[in-house]
């Protein structure tokens, strides 16, 4: 009878159990997080003025039929009536799911979407890795990088109507430069811009990506005529929307309500220099790039620390911070700078100045939100830079990235305690 022997079939690897524990810690934890935050934004109410301003649009009104607050709640008082400085696009988007729970006399909450374009977002990523040749683990540490090792962590969580803007606007950012990246439909990302502009136009140089693209790339000049006008005419057609839903409420196209805002009065101080001026931007650049955490002191009259030694900064802490990953912009070799990389970069830089130069800082908050207005371009561009380095994510950037979960997540915990 012939000896048979029992051989591993090739390509197939026995790791090691300490590879498979620190496997599953490093998982472990982000997905653990990715759960909490999931059922408290789905179960959290917050403010709800976008699904108010629905009803409101729904009767053929673009001011509040009900109460929002006052001073906190950012009502915008004009002529009798108490507006929203907001885009609309947000309200627009929930019309729909506010006519049908009308119908049996309840509000739809904004939480209730909100997961889909959460999900939405790591679907996004994680196409996006794949499409830059990461590895399986990888695309789920680039996953976990943005939705937990940034400052979208302190936006996703909880329904509010800013927060919930920001979750949609970071939505349709990714879904334009995954389309960009895929089938490059010009009119898809026109729509989509447009959406962009109605709801964050600070968030709006997104559509330099492809209409610098459409100018670069050597084709003839019918097809760039053609891209061209697929790409911009649903922005102008958006454009042309805001301005007359500005001129309809404040009489001028110009103005969105932000000077009639009822504001804390120290947010007024800063609004006096001008919603939009030159002199926010020291105050910017410091809230977004240099400010650390608050220390947790003994008491008020000692410099004496107390565990947990630090805590969130409502004002606003670094992106270093939140997102330290970003720091390897310095060392990334200049000629791995590809030209989409530097589309991305330059979008970036432009929405990076546009947030500079706007008086309020986005407090309440953990970490720096406004930053969302071009984290999604800046993150690609990491994500495109990094895989050119390396050929596998490695173990110091999983377990970074891990760590990043956790330290956000007890900022995002020692916000929401103390908001």
């Amino acid at each position: 009878m012939k000896n048979i022997s029992f051989s591993r079939p090739r390509g197939l690897q026995i790791e090691s159990p300490s590879y498979v524990l620190k496997t599953a810690a490093l998982h472990g934890l982000p997905i653990f997080i990715l759960l909490v935050l999931f059922i408290c934004g789905l179960l959290s109410e917050g403010s709800q003025q976008f699904s108010l301003l629905a009803r409101s649009f729904l009767k053929g009104h673009t001011y509040f039929l009900e109460q929002i607050g006052g001073v906190g709640q950012d009502p915008v008082l004009y002529h009798g009536h108490v507006y929203w400085d907001q885009g609309p696009f947000p309200a627009i988007s929930l019309m729909p799911f506010v006519a049908i729970f009308n119908v049996f006399g309840k509000l739809f909450y904004q939480g209730y979407i909100k997961w889909v374009y959460f999900i939405g977002i790591m679907y996004f990523i994680y196409s996006l890795a794949k499409k830059f040749k990461y590895e399986f683990e990888g695309r789920l540490f680039m996953v976990y990088a943005f939705v937990l090792g940034s400052v979208f962590m302190g936006v996703e969580s909880v329904s509010s109507s800013w927060l919930f803007a920001q979750v949609l606007c970071t939505f349709l950012l990714f879904w334009i430069i995954f389309e960009y990246f895929n089938k490059k439909r010009y009119w898809v990302i026109g729509l989509l811009s447009a959406a962009v502009l109605m709801t964050r136009y600070s968030a709006a140089p997104i559509a330099l990506i492809p209409l610098l693209s459409i100018l670069l790339d050597r084709i003839g000049i019918k097809i760039k005529i053609r891209q061209m006008v697929s790409l911009l005419v649903p922005v102008f057609i958006a454009a042309i929307i805001l301005m007359s839903y500005n001129y309809a409420r404040f009489g001028s196209p110009l103005q969105n309500g932000n000077k009639y805002q009822e504001i804390s009065s120290i947010s007024k101080l800063s609004r006096y220099l001008g919603v939009i001026s030159l002199k926010h931007i020291p105050s910017n650049l410091y809230y977004m790039i240099l400010s650390p955490p608050n220390v947790v002191l003994a008491n008020s009259s000692s410099w004496s620390l107390k565990a947990p030694y630090v805590s969130n900064s409502v004002l606003g802490m670094s992106i270093f911070i939140t997102s330290p990953f970003l720091l390897s912009f310095f060392f990334f070799k200049k000629n791995t700078y590809t030209k989409d990389v530097v589309l991305l970069l330059s979008a970036a830089a432009l929405s990076f100045i546009m947030v500079l130069l706007y008086y309020g800082l986005g407090a309440q908050q953990m970490g720096y939100r406004y930053s969302l207005d071009f984290m999604p371009e800046l993150f690609v561009a990491f994500m495109i830079l990094y895989k050119k380095a390396n050929p596998r994510v490695s173990f110091g950037m999983k377990f970074l990235i891990a760590l990043l979960a956790l330290t956000n997540f007890y900022f995002l915990c020692s916000f929401l305690n103390n908001s």
